[in-house]
């Protein structure tokens, strides 16, 4: 420090002047009130979370209720394992109390609290604990059919739980049994047949198809699962077109997962005839453009092997991305982000077990010059204009041959 150095006549010493005492001492005053600050924030932080636990034992409904506002949206936003896996037990018996005991609104909330406790902590055996107290609990739901509007969250958190804690193929079997009883439920002579609204199956065909995504192939008999694909063929059909999307990404996985003996050529003109659906006066036009892109997709996956490629942006400072390039990890990613909500890039970033899942990489362009970006970038423009122009005149030809055969 040149300020504190000074030169004596006899001989040279160091030393600080008092200019350079105080500000030492200023700074660790400053890094002490910072380090103060930090640890009462954690403390305040973790007294919070503690209170709000002890309000799940309430006996009001509306006071768990708001608690598992606030666990929830905790959960989503920041990292709780050092709170949580140590009483991960006790907050997940709570939780699912508040299944048996609570009305709609307090029952999705713990649904989604479930999942994301057994999220945080990552799999293994405390996911397994979860697991097998609150699979028997959700299924038990899914049998009574007086209240459709608890089935959404109850079979994505079925899903969720199932694949992070079962341990053998016969736990995970059981869950894809319960949530297919939502997607066909069962009719026949003394059998009420139940009709799920549209939301309600569209929740159980992606929580289905995300729990088949995690079954080896080798386990899988193709002619356990002609029934299934029979009935997805049937729902192509159906007047939502949100339903006929979810069971597109659904028979797209089956493709891959190379579960089809017979009906293929069916399914694959269904494919063809929506990704060309014309946008009809007074229908309603929705969603049709995804529609057309997804099923184009899939039409393009089946028939010509085209790859199935999405990238997801984790952190524009590190350059951070999440490489998609297959159906299954796009049914998981889809899952995931959907389940996570706001709190998707916190555990994208933050949570190892993202990185068990998913393939990360560093996008390359972001350390480029700007010229070369904007180079890179009218470079992808004109791929994309010449690759719409293709699906253009494809799509054409398809609708075309279409009209042909009705006139034929």
């Amino acid at each position: 420090m040149a300020k504190g150095y000074k030169k004596n006549k006899g001989h040279q010493c160091d030393h600080f002047d008092m200019d350079d005492t105080e500000s030492i001492i200023s700074s660790r005053t400053a890094m002490s009130d910072v380090m103060s600050d930090s640890i009462t924030e954690d403390f305040t932080f973790d007294n919070s979370l503690d209170k709000l636990v002890d309000d799940l034992y309430a006996k009001r409904g509306l006071t768990r209720e708001g608690a598992l506002v606030k666990l929830v949206d905790a959960f989503e936003s920041s990292n709780l394992l050092p709170f949580v896996e140590d009483r991960c037990s006790t907050i997940s018996h709570l939780f699912i109390n508040s299944i048996k005991k609570g009305m709609t609104n307090e029952s999705n909330l713990a649904c989604r609290a479930i999942g994301l406790l057994s999220f945080t902590m990552g799999g293994g055996s405390s996911s397994h604990e979860i697991m097998e107290e609150a699979l028997p609990q959700l299924c038990k739901i899914l049998s009574d059919e007086s209240d459709q509007s608890k089935i959404p969250e109850v079979v994505k958190c079925i899903a969720l739980v199932a694949v992070l804690g079962a341990d053998d193929l016969d736990k995970t079997e059981m869950a894809l049994e319960a949530i297919w009883k939502v997607i066909q439920p069962k009719s026949g002579y003394n059998v009420t047949t139940v009709n799920y609204k549209p939301p309600v199956v569209v929740a159980a065909i992606n929580a289905w198809s995300f729990l088949l995504t995690t079954i080896s192939t080798w386990r899988l008999n193709p002619e356990n699962w002609i029934m299934h694909i029979s009935h997805l063929s049937t729902l192509l059909e159906s007047d939502d077109r949100s339903m006929r999307m979810a069971v597109g990404e659904a028979i797209a996985l089956c493709f891959e997962l190379k579960l089809f003996v017979n009906m293929k050529a069916k399914v694959i003109a269904q494919i063809e005839t929506l990704s060309c659906e014309a946008s009809r006066k007074g229908a309603n036009k929705k969603n049709l453009n995804e529609q057309r892109e997804l099923f184009r997709k899939i039409w393009d996956y089946v028939m010509n092997g085209g790859n199935v490629e999405e990238t997801v942006k984790i952190s524009s400072k590190k350059g951070t991305i999440l490489c998609i390039s297959s159906w299954t990890k796009l049914i998981q990613l889809n899952f995931i982000r959907h389940f996570l909500r706001k709190g998707f890039l916190h555990h994208a970033q933050d949570n190892p077990l993202m990185r068990e899942i998913f393939t990360f990489g560093v996008d390359k362009k972001e350390n480029l010059p700007k010229r070369v970006k904007k180079i890179n970038r009218s470079e992808s423009e004109k791929k994309l204009y010449m690759m719409m122009k293709k699906e253009r005149k494809v799509a054409e030809a398809r609708k075309q041959s279409f009209f042909n055969d009705l006139m034929y």
